[in-house]
């Protein structure tokens, strides 16, 4: 997109509106109606009707923060009929496989090979990005997505891919057997065994080959590194009798040792993949979980600090690391830093992240455990007060675009030939935010700074201009209900005269509608000129935008184009407004 230059007391010819920088956020004309922080925060922006239901929850800010909370924590509460019925009308080929007829289907059958054996991680995408769009459930959709970076696995890999739907289906959306809690909201001690035993995660860090004295140590280091401690509470090549201790003899983090131990613990769960060793019988090749009890090390292990005995049960060592790292106050600071940081801002205040943590520790038996800690931060007054420091993600934005523009988006897997669903999933991924291709452990990165860069930041301007042209497959382009993105359809009923519909009118309200909140207004001049085609702010702002053939049929006309209109409505989210949570 060509840079727009300012005009009159905006600016000089040659500055921009649109690139104040993104070192510090551009000051915002007023601090954002509280609803629409709070979905901005906690959700891909507000619906249309979103903010008015949020606000008839209570008398106040606080009380309306609670209610919305205490709904969102408890998704099963949440009719979701509309987002359940576009997922149902997709009619996707593996949403309802169970892991072991993905196996047969997609690694041993007639869909391994070609664009098939990628479908059930394709899949999984469009599902991620119907949820995201239309679910009510949106705290969990955001947290859903927390997750997968937390435990990121690389889902378009080529021996995942084919069992990728049931990392997303059964472990980060699962719910857990005995409590009836999804895992997202669960406890984390749950959620992290679910993990380590998705065959998803077995091949990504090699946990399925580790065995006996032949260890692998990949998910053991990742396990202590990103999944719970983190590493700031890493002692490398230290003796591990030497690793610093609290007031109560517990080691304060841990060291290669405890990493190679964990290890050990954990050798024998692998899964069922027809491995040489394993009997040749047709249970043996179904994808699943197997604990082999020949591949386990069942000699004695020290792991921090603790003495794990020699011939324990059946996955009783690996279990105890699992408890030693669940309730260690290390882990409870790493993971509410990293809630704190994406709800809040890069630099969480120490205070709130202290005392999540707490509650995290006292809590890490309890079904509800991560409940517990949401809701403790999402109340917080560092949340409520709080506007503007963190960077929206590519995806993030993206979402809140379509959601915004009432977007009509029922994606598909590829299937062969190119078309607009192949293009739109294409489009994500050329921001470097794709859903599923992060290729490390670490997951995306949760820092502003990452997503103030150049690359990103322009790849999602650029997608933003392509959306509003993209037509669903087969659609006809004179027909406003051939775009995925609603924006002619919105404007004429937003505006049923041709009177009404100005230049500034269209423009002041694709800005309510996609922010929530006044831009500056040096912003706000410029597309008004844009779409308007003048020069002077005040004479573009009365231009009429008309349509032939009566008003609510036909194209704009003259040069009043729909192309222009859907250039001025991407314009507005281009914004640097728009990028701020």
């Amino acid at each position: 997109m060509e840079t727009l230059e300012t005009r009159g007391p905006a600016g000089t010819p040659g500055e921009s509106i649109f690139s104040d920088g993104f070192e510090s956020p551009p000051p915002a004309v007023q601090l954002p109606p509280f609803a629409v922080r709070v979905f901005n925060k906690c959700a891909y922006g507000p619906r249309p009707g979103g903010v008015a239901a949020f606000n008839a929850l209570g008398a106040n800010d606080d009380a309306r923060l609670a209610a919305w909370v205490d709904l969102q924590l408890d998704p099963d509460t949440l009719a979701d009929a509309a987002c359940d019925s576009r997922i149902a009308a997709a009619n996707y080929a593996t949403d309802g496989l169970t892991l072991a007829q993905l196996w047969s289907g997609y690694v041993r059958g007639a869909q391994s090979g070609g664009v098939e054996r990628y479908w059930p991680c394709d899949e999984a995408a469009c599902l991620k990005l119907l949820r995201a769009v239309y679910s009510e459930r949106q705290l969990y959709e955001v947290m859903i997505d927390f997750w997968h970076n937390h435990f990121n696995v690389t889902g378009w890999d080529f021996s995942i891919a084919p069992v990728f739907m049931h990392y997303d289906r059964d472990v980060m959306r699962g719910t857990h057997p005995g409590s009836g809690k999804r895992y997202a909201l669960g406890n984390f001690r749950a959620l992290l065994e679910e993990v380590a035993k998705a065959p998803a995660m077995l091949m990504f860090l090699d946990n399925k080959s580790s065995r006996g004295a032949s260890y692998n140590e990949n998910f053991a280091r990742e396990l202590c590194e990103l999944h719970t401690l983190g590493a700031a509470h890493y002692y490398p090549t230290i003796d591990p009798n030497e690793v610093p201790r609290d007031g109560s003899g517990a080691p304060l983090g841990y060291c290669d040792n405890d990493v190679y131990e964990a290890a050990r613990a954990l050798t024998g769960w692998t899964m069922r993949d027809d491995h040489w060793e394993f009997p040749d019988l047709p249970e043996y090749d179904t994808g699943e979980f197997l604990y082999h009890a020949p591949w386990h090390d069942k000699a004695g292990k020290y792991f921090m600090g603790y003495y794990i005995l020699a011939n324990r049960p059946a996955m009783a060592d690996g279990r105890t690391v699992f408890d030693r790292l669940c309730q260690h106050i290390g882990t409870a600071r790493n993971l509410c830093r990293k809630l704190c940081r994406r709800f809040i801002s890069d630099s969480p205040p120490e205070d709130l992240v202290e005392s999540a943590a707490q509650i995290w520790k006292a809590q890490w038996q309890a079904p509800d455990q991560i409940a517990q800690v949401m809701r403790h931060i999402l109340n917080s007054s560092a949340f409520k007060t709080t506007w503007g420091e963190k960077t929206k993600r590519p995806w993030e934005a993206l979402m809140q675009a379509f959601r915004a523009t009432s977007a009509d988006i029922t994606p598909k897997p590829r299937t062969g030939p190119w078309n607009s669903y192949s293009e739109l999933t294409s489009l994500f991924q050329q921001t470097g935010h794709g859903p599923f291709r992060w290729p490390t452990p670490d997951g995306y990165p949760d820092h502003s700074r990452k997503w103030q860069a150049v690359s990103p930041l322009s790849q999602t301007w650029r997608v933003l201009s392509r959306l509003p042209e993209l037509r669903i497959p087969g659609g006809d382009e004179n027909s406003p209900s051939a775009y995925f993105l609603r924006i002619e359809e919105v404007s004429r009923a937003q505006f049923p005269t041709p009177a009404l519909a100005t230049a500034g009118a269209v423009v002041d309200f694709w800005i309510s509608r996609l922010h929530g909140y006044p831009i500056l207004p040096a912003r706000r001049d410029e597309i008004v000129c844009f779409l308007g085609q003048k020069t002077d702010p005040a004479q573009a702002a009365a231009v009429q935008l008309t349509w032939n053939n009566a008003w609510n049929s036909g194209a704009l006309s003259g040069h009043y184009t729909l192309a222009r209109l859907r250039a001025a409505v991407a314009l507005v989210a281009m914004c640097p407004e728009f990028y701020q949570r």
